[in-house]
């Protein structure tokens, strides 16, 4: 298709994390003075492996090609996949598993999940904590177990391998879950305070609190939005 050999993905899942990670830093770092489509060249150098002098020799035609076909990797659906298989660089393949029940995650996964969403450069560290390894003998066709967590110091490094759709796929999910849970909270404490009697003094703080609540809500929207427009970046022209 292209005259220049590239190892153009395919889908948004032939593209690894580390390497949106490390086109994500350039792109923060230069988003605010590109003016010579140095972010859409390093976007082709990063995802496509190859060098930034063999980019600025492309065509023109072939250069905006490349780019609109990898914008339009990114419409593409990340629906959830809860088990997957990486070879690390010692040829050793392990399955990871997605947390089978996300609302019953402890104090510490969330702190730590909470922690490292916000910043796309700790985002393998967040896949360590939504994924882990599924022990063959707790492996079954419908059923799998995952091991315990203990931190994400062992799992980080190979999550930077993993594909990129699915670790969008898993921080989708885990925003939707956070509004639900948000939302259940929030109906069933106002449930639980209208039978209560309450002073004028409590009625009113209650009502602002419920009022934080609610002002909250939209931003966990946001973040849901903006996840699934991802990637940021200056696309090639039409």
């Amino acid at each position: 298709m292209f005259a220049t050999k590239l190892k153009l993905p395919k889908s948004i899942n032939d593209i690894k994390l580390k390497d949106y990670q490390k086109y994500m830093k350039i792109y923060e770092a230069n988003k605010d003075n590109d003016t010579t489509g140095f972010l859409d060249m390093k976007l082709i150098e990063i995802i496509c492996g190859v060098d930034l002098i063999t980019v600025n020799k492309m065509p023109v035609d072939e250069f905006e090609a490349v780019g609109n076909h990898i914008s339009e990797l990114f419409k593409e659906e990340t629906p959830l996949v809860r088990r997957f298989k990486i070879t690390g660089t010692d040829d050793v393949t392990i399955e990871f598993g997605f947390i089978p029940n996300l609302s019953k995650i402890s104090l510490g996964e969330y702190i730590d999940l909470d922690n490292y969403l916000g910043n796309v450069e700790d985002w393998h560290k967040a896949m360590a904590v939504l994924f882990r390894p599924v022990p063959k003998q707790w492996s079954k066709k419908d059923f799998y177990n995952i091991t315990k967590y203990e931190g994400t110091e062992k799992h980080s490094y190979i999550m930077q391998e993993m594909p990129l759709g699915i670790a969008l796929g898993a921080m989708v999910f885990f925003y939707r879950l956070g509004m639900k849970l948000s939302i259940h909270t929030m109906n069933f404490s106002m449930k639980a305070l209208e039978e209560m009697e309450l002073s004028e003094e409590q009625n009113q703080l209650l009502q602002e609190s419920m009022a934080g609540i609610k002002a909250y809500m939209p931003s966990l929207e946001e973040m849901l939005s903006d996840l699934t427009r991802l990637p940021i970046y200056k696309s090639t022209k039409p």
